[in-house]
Protein backbone atom coordinates (compact mmCIF):
# COMPACT_ATOMS: atom_id res chain seq x y z
CA UNK A 1 0.00 0.00 0.00
CA UNK A 2 1.47 3.51 -0.49
CA UNK A 3 2.00 5.44 2.31
CA UNK A 4 3.50 8.33 0.88
CA UNK A 5 0.68 11.45 0.57
CA UNK A 6 -1.98 10.07 -1.24
CA UNK A 7 -3.67 6.65 -0.98
CA UNK A 8 -5.23 7.52 -4.20
CA UNK A 9 -8.18 5.53 -5.46
CA UNK A 10 -5.52 3.41 -7.49
CA UNK A 11 -4.11 1.93 -4.50
CA UNK A 12 -7.27 0.71 -3.26
CA UNK A 13 -9.91 -0.36 -5.45
CA UNK A 14 -13.24 0.54 -3.88
CA UNK A 15 -16.28 -2.06 -4.33
CA UNK A 16 -18.35 -0.19 -6.96
CA UNK A 17 -21.62 -1.92 -5.25
CA UNK A 18 -21.32 -0.41 -1.89
CA UNK A 19 -23.88 1.92 0.06
CA UNK A 20 -21.12 4.95 -0.24
CA UNK A 21 -20.24 3.90 -3.62
CA UNK A 22 -19.85 7.90 -5.70
CA UNK A 23 -18.81 9.17 -2.04
CA UNK A 24 -15.18 10.36 -3.08
CA UNK A 25 -13.53 11.39 0.43
CA UNK A 26 -10.62 13.39 1.22
CA UNK A 27 -8.80 12.06 4.61
CA UNK A 28 -6.52 14.47 6.53
CA UNK A 29 -5.59 12.33 9.26
CA UNK A 30 -1.97 11.11 9.58
CA UNK A 31 -0.54 8.24 7.35
CA UNK A 32 -0.80 5.29 9.20
CA UNK A 33 -4.67 6.00 10.29
CA UNK A 34 -5.89 7.40 7.15
CA UNK A 35 -5.14 4.19 5.38
CA UNK A 36 -6.85 2.37 7.90
CA UNK A 37 -10.24 4.37 7.76
CA UNK A 38 -9.21 4.63 3.64
CA UNK A 39 -9.90 0.65 3.52
CA UNK A 40 -13.17 0.40 5.41
CA UNK A 41 -14.32 3.25 3.24
CA UNK A 42 -13.62 1.70 -0.14
CA UNK A 43 -14.78 -1.81 1.47
CA UNK A 44 -18.06 0.46 1.30
CA UNK A 45 -17.70 1.73 -2.16
CA UNK A 46 -16.34 5.41 -1.38
CA UNK A 47 -13.35 6.35 -2.98
CA UNK A 48 -10.46 7.66 -0.73
CA UNK A 49 -7.74 10.35 -0.93
CA UNK A 50 -5.41 10.24 1.56
CA UNK A 51 -3.77 13.68 1.91
CA UNK A 52 -2.27 13.81 5.70
CA UNK A 53 -1.94 17.85 6.62
CA UNK A 54 -0.02 16.54 10.08
CA UNK A 55 2.74 14.65 10.24
CA UNK A 56 3.72 12.13 13.21
CA UNK A 57 6.92 11.93 14.65
CA UNK A 58 7.99 10.14 17.33
CA UNK A 59 9.49 12.47 20.05
CA UNK A 60 11.11 9.79 22.82
CA UNK A 61 13.80 7.41 22.67
CA UNK A 62 12.16 4.31 22.00
CA UNK A 63 14.32 2.28 24.83
CA UNK A 64 14.00 5.05 27.26
CA UNK A 65 9.76 4.55 27.18
CA UNK A 66 9.98 0.89 27.03
CA UNK A 67 12.29 1.59 30.11
CA UNK A 68 9.53 4.01 31.54
CA UNK A 69 6.33 1.58 30.44
CA UNK A 70 8.27 -1.46 31.89
CA UNK A 71 8.10 -0.03 35.02
CA UNK A 72 4.65 1.05 35.98
CA UNK A 73 5.04 0.26 40.14
CA UNK A 74 3.04 2.72 41.78
CA UNK A 75 1.05 3.85 38.76
CA UNK A 76 -2.46 4.31 39.23
CA UNK A 77 -3.65 5.11 35.72
CA UNK A 78 -2.16 6.09 32.32
CA UNK A 79 -4.33 8.19 29.68
CA UNK A 80 -3.93 8.04 26.22
CA UNK A 81 -5.32 11.56 24.41
CA UNK A 82 -5.17 10.17 21.03
CA UNK A 83 -4.92 7.49 18.51
CA UNK A 84 -1.54 8.95 17.41
CA UNK A 85 -0.24 8.43 21.01
CA UNK A 86 -0.97 4.70 21.25
CA UNK A 87 0.22 4.15 17.91
CA UNK A 88 3.66 5.65 18.76
CA UNK A 89 3.52 4.29 22.52
CA UNK A 90 2.62 0.60 22.14
CA UNK A 91 3.94 0.48 18.78
CA UNK A 92 6.55 -2.42 19.69
CA UNK A 93 4.28 -4.67 21.64
CA UNK A 94 4.21 -3.10 24.86
CA UNK A 95 1.70 -4.28 27.43
CA UNK A 96 0.27 -2.77 29.92
CA UNK A 97 -0.60 -4.24 33.38
CA UNK A 98 -3.88 -4.91 33.73
CA UNK A 99 -4.24 -3.50 37.38
CA UNK A 100 -3.66 -0.27 35.70
CA UNK A 101 -6.51 2.15 34.70
CA UNK A 102 -6.61 2.97 31.23
CA UNK A 103 -8.27 6.13 29.74
CA UNK A 104 -8.76 7.86 26.39
CA UNK A 105 -11.18 10.78 25.79
CA UNK A 106 -13.02 9.32 23.13
CA UNK A 107 -13.95 6.18 20.99
CA UNK A 108 -11.46 6.37 18.18
CA UNK A 109 -8.19 6.38 21.00
CA UNK A 110 -10.52 3.53 22.59
CA UNK A 111 -10.85 1.52 19.18
CA UNK A 112 -6.40 2.12 18.90
CA UNK A 113 -6.28 0.84 22.25
CA UNK A 114 -8.20 -1.79 21.57
CA UNK A 115 -6.16 -3.19 18.31
CA UNK A 116 -3.52 -2.82 20.41
CA UNK A 117 -4.93 -5.43 23.04
CA UNK A 118 -5.91 -2.93 25.79
CA UNK A 119 -9.80 -3.94 26.34
CA UNK A 120 -10.30 -2.73 29.78
CA UNK A 121 -10.32 1.01 28.47
CA UNK A 122 -12.33 3.81 30.71
CA UNK A 123 -13.84 6.82 27.98
CA UNK A 124 -16.78 9.60 28.80
CA UNK A 125 -20.26 8.71 28.93
CA UNK A 126 -20.69 11.50 26.74
CA UNK A 127 -18.49 14.68 25.73
CA UNK A 128 -15.46 12.77 24.12
CA UNK A 129 -12.77 15.05 25.08
CA UNK A 130 -10.79 16.33 28.46
CA UNK A 131 -13.78 17.60 29.95
CA UNK A 132 -15.49 14.35 29.58
CA UNK A 133 -12.60 12.36 30.87
CA UNK A 134 -12.58 14.74 34.48
CA UNK A 135 -16.42 14.09 34.93
CA UNK A 136 -15.51 9.44 35.04
CA UNK A 137 -15.77 9.06 38.67
CA UNK A 138 -12.08 7.00 38.72
CA UNK A 139 -10.51 10.64 38.35
CA UNK A 140 -12.04 12.37 40.99
CA UNK A 141 -9.96 13.62 43.89
CA UNK A 142 -11.00 11.05 46.20
CA UNK A 143 -9.42 8.44 43.87
CA UNK A 144 -6.35 10.76 42.35
CA UNK A 145 -5.06 12.30 45.18
CA UNK A 146 -1.60 11.25 45.76
CA UNK A 147 -1.48 8.64 43.13
CA UNK A 148 0.77 8.50 40.30
CA UNK A 149 -0.83 9.25 36.34
CA UNK A 150 1.16 9.04 33.19
CA UNK A 151 -0.17 11.09 30.20
CA UNK A 152 0.84 10.22 27.13
CA UNK A 153 0.56 13.00 24.39
CA UNK A 154 1.67 14.78 21.20
CA UNK A 155 3.15 18.18 21.88
CA UNK A 156 1.06 21.45 21.79
CA UNK A 157 -1.95 19.22 23.53
CA UNK A 158 -4.33 21.24 25.69
CA UNK A 159 -3.12 21.62 29.31
CA UNK A 160 -6.51 21.56 31.24
CA UNK A 161 -6.15 17.43 32.22
CA UNK A 162 -2.55 17.72 33.60
CA UNK A 163 -3.63 21.01 35.29
CA UNK A 164 -7.23 19.73 36.67
CA UNK A 165 -5.56 16.25 37.77
CA UNK A 166 -2.44 17.93 39.67
CA UNK A 167 -5.49 20.16 41.20
CA UNK A 168 -7.36 17.16 42.75
CA UNK A 169 -3.32 16.01 44.01
CA UNK A 170 -2.32 13.69 41.71
CA UNK A 171 1.42 13.52 40.95
CA UNK A 172 0.92 13.77 37.00
CA UNK A 173 3.68 13.17 34.43
CA UNK A 174 3.40 14.21 31.15
CA UNK A 175 5.09 12.01 27.92
CA UNK A 176 5.03 14.27 24.71
CA UNK A 177 5.46 10.81 22.90
CA UNK A 178 5.10 12.40 19.42
CA UNK A 179 5.34 16.27 17.44
CA UNK A 180 2.99 16.96 15.06
CA UNK A 181 4.74 18.46 11.77
CA UNK A 182 3.19 20.54 9.21
CA UNK A 183 3.74 18.55 5.57
CA UNK A 184 6.01 20.09 3.14
CA UNK A 185 4.97 17.76 0.20
CA UNK A 186 3.62 20.48 -2.76
CA UNK A 187 0.18 19.93 -2.67
CA UNK A 188 -0.11 19.57 -6.06
CA UNK A 189 -2.24 16.50 -6.06
CA UNK A 190 -4.79 18.05 -4.01
CA UNK A 191 -5.17 21.31 -5.79
CA UNK A 192 -5.73 19.02 -8.99
CA UNK A 193 -8.34 16.81 -7.11
CA UNK A 194 -10.13 19.51 -5.82
CA UNK A 195 -9.81 21.87 -8.95
CA UNK A 196 -11.25 18.54 -11.11
CA UNK A 197 -14.13 18.24 -8.62
CA UNK A 198 -13.06 15.00 -7.66
CA UNK A 199 -13.88 15.57 -4.08
CA UNK A 200 -17.12 15.25 -2.51
CA UNK A 201 -16.45 14.92 1.56
CA UNK A 202 -13.68 15.96 3.62
CA UNK A 203 -12.94 14.13 6.70
CA UNK A 204 -11.25 15.99 9.71
CA UNK A 205 -10.77 14.60 13.34
CA UNK A 206 -8.65 17.32 14.84
CA UNK A 207 -8.53 21.23 14.80
CA UNK A 208 -4.90 21.68 13.64
CA UNK A 209 -5.91 18.98 10.51
CA UNK A 210 -8.49 21.58 9.08
CA UNK A 211 -6.42 24.59 10.08
CA UNK A 212 -3.14 23.03 7.93
CA UNK A 213 -5.24 22.02 4.88
CA UNK A 214 -6.84 25.48 4.80
CA UNK A 215 -3.21 26.64 4.41
CA UNK A 216 -2.25 24.77 1.75
CA UNK A 217 -4.68 25.73 -0.72
CA UNK A 218 -4.02 29.34 -2.01
CA UNK A 219 -6.49 31.86 -0.07
CA UNK A 220 -8.11 32.97 -4.11
CA UNK A 221 -9.30 29.50 -4.81
CA UNK A 222 -10.51 28.39 -1.41
CA UNK A 223 -13.81 29.88 -1.74
CA UNK A 224 -14.13 28.39 -5.23
CA UNK A 225 -13.08 24.65 -5.11
CA UNK A 226 -12.80 24.20 -0.74
CA UNK A 227 -14.99 25.58 1.16
CA UNK A 228 -18.23 24.53 -0.66
CA UNK A 229 -16.91 20.89 0.18
CA UNK A 230 -19.25 19.41 2.94
CA UNK A 231 -16.77 18.75 6.12
CA UNK A 232 -17.58 15.80 8.45
CA UNK A 233 -16.08 17.14 11.72
CA UNK A 234 -15.78 14.43 14.96
CA UNK A 235 -15.89 17.15 17.56
CA UNK A 236 -17.85 20.17 17.83
CA UNK A 237 -14.74 22.21 18.77
CA UNK A 238 -13.00 21.04 15.41
CA UNK A 239 -16.88 21.97 13.85
CA UNK A 240 -16.05 25.49 15.13
CA UNK A 241 -12.98 26.12 13.84
CA UNK A 242 -13.84 24.52 10.47
CA UNK A 243 -16.96 27.14 10.15
CA UNK A 244 -14.18 29.75 11.39
CA UNK A 245 -11.69 29.44 8.49
CA UNK A 246 -15.00 29.45 5.72
CA UNK A 247 -16.49 26.34 5.53
CA UNK A 248 -20.13 26.45 4.51
CA UNK A 249 -21.23 22.66 5.26
CA UNK A 250 -20.03 21.41 8.28
CA UNK A 251 -21.48 18.19 9.73
CA UNK A 252 -20.37 16.82 13.37
CA UNK A 253 -19.98 13.48 13.35
CA UNK A 254 -19.71 10.84 16.43
CA UNK A 255 -15.89 10.22 17.54
CA UNK A 256 -13.46 7.83 15.44
CA UNK A 257 -13.81 5.89 12.40
CA UNK A 258 -17.21 4.45 13.08
CA UNK A 259 -18.45 8.33 13.42
CA UNK A 260 -17.53 9.00 10.17
CA UNK A 261 -18.73 5.67 8.63
CA UNK A 262 -22.28 6.35 10.44
CA UNK A 263 -23.03 9.83 9.12
CA UNK A 264 -21.72 9.01 5.64
CA UNK A 265 -24.22 6.18 5.56
CA UNK A 266 -26.66 8.55 7.12
CA UNK A 267 -25.99 10.96 4.18
CA UNK A 268 -27.07 7.95 1.99
CA UNK A 269 -30.15 6.56 3.89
Amino acid sequence: MNTGPYLDSISIVPNTFGPLAGICVLITRPTILASRIAKQLAVLGATPFVFPTILIEPSVDREQLKTKLASLLGVYAVIFVSPSAVEITLVDGIKLPYSIKVFAPGLGTAEELNLHGVDNVLTPLRNFDSEGLLQLTDLQAVHVNGRRILIFRGNGGRELLREELAQRGAQVEVITTYHRCIPTTPPTRLLELLTEKKVTAISIMSSSAVINLVARVPALDRKHILFSLPVYASHKRIKAAAEALGFLSVIETGPGDKGLIAALLNLRN
